[in-house]
């Protein structure tokens, strides 16, 4: 029982850490033209591979 007691702030906090993070996440205006998205895909292809991620992503 003092597991549940232990566990519940550390959910608490990581589900609004996700809330926010799927609130702030980077979309593409309305209106947005097709070289407008491309280029916004080079700078987050670019963006994951700086940071030592993938190359997989939304817009790929």
């Amino acid at each position: 029982m003092i597991w549940l007691i232990l566990l519940t702030p550390v959910l608490v906090i990581g589900a609004i850490a996700v809330y926010f993070e799927k609130k702030s996440g980077m979309v593409p205006p309305e209106g947005s033209t097709d070289k407008q998205l491309d280029k916004m895909a080079e700078v987050d292809a670019q963006t994951r591979k700086d940071f030592g991620g993938t190359n997989t992503g939304p817009f790929q």
